[in-house]
């Protein structure tokens, strides 16, 4: 990759990188451009879902509607700051621990990370979490210690051991596609995921 170097026992470089909420709202506006519409209401049962093909990428939720037992939370804190001056994007990453060193430099701030706690279901900041990231990535450029903390955020990763892409007959013939498990890589494979949904969700187009 241009520009990819070891820094502090990691890897750095300047890059661009996806901001999610950003990203999210620009599939939508194209889902909609292209005649498709946004209904948001709770699902319980898949073979209830009134489509011709139903195509199943609750994440998360999957563990319980599937029902698949093997989908399990992985939990990642951050800690958004404002942006003393970051310009490169940076990663360690300790396979042997749940705490890894990352910040990435976004408009306006610098999202600094972060954790990979395997079934841990709360969504709530840890205040000792949140010191100990500051900490880590402070140690690699020492301006983030002073800077002024925006937010803090948790999400769970919806993790398997492979992604479940798999299509399912329903009882009444109907189609059901599995897009589901990718965990923390989930805006890294979307495309090819969505492309292979696509070919199993209609096989002869």
């Amino acid at each position: 990759m241009p520009g990819l170097r070891a820094v502090a026992g990691g890897l750095a470089a300047r890059l661009p990188v996806i901001d999610m909420p950003v990203y999210l709202a620009w599939l939508r506006r194209r889902l909609v451009r292209a005649g498709g519409t946004v209904k948001v209401r709770e699902v319980t049962d898949l073979t209830a879902v009134p489509a011709a093909v139903v195509v199943n990428c609750a994440g998360l939720g999957a563990r319980s509607l599937v029902p698949d037992p093997a989908v399990r939370p992985v939990r990642g804190q951050l800690v958004v700051v404002e942006n003393p001056g970051v310009t490169d994007w940076f990663t360690r990453v300790d396979h042997s621990s749940a705490a890894s060193t990352y910040f990435i430099p976004q408009p306006g701030r610098l999202l600094l990370g972060g954790t990979a706690e395997e079934d841990d279901w709360s969504l709530e900041p840890d205040p000792g979490t949140a010191a100990a990231i500051v900490t880590r990535c402070a140690a690699v450029r020492p301006e983030i210690a002073g800077a002024r903390v925006l937010a803090h955020r948790v999400g769970l990763r919806p993790a398997r051991e492979a992604v479940r892409l798999e299509r399912q007959p329903l009882p009444d013939g109907r189609a059901l596609v599995h897009n589901y498990g990718h965990g923390g890589a989930g805006v890294t494979v979307a495309w090819g995921c969505a492309r292979e949904t696509a070919a199993l969700a209609f096989p002869a187009a």
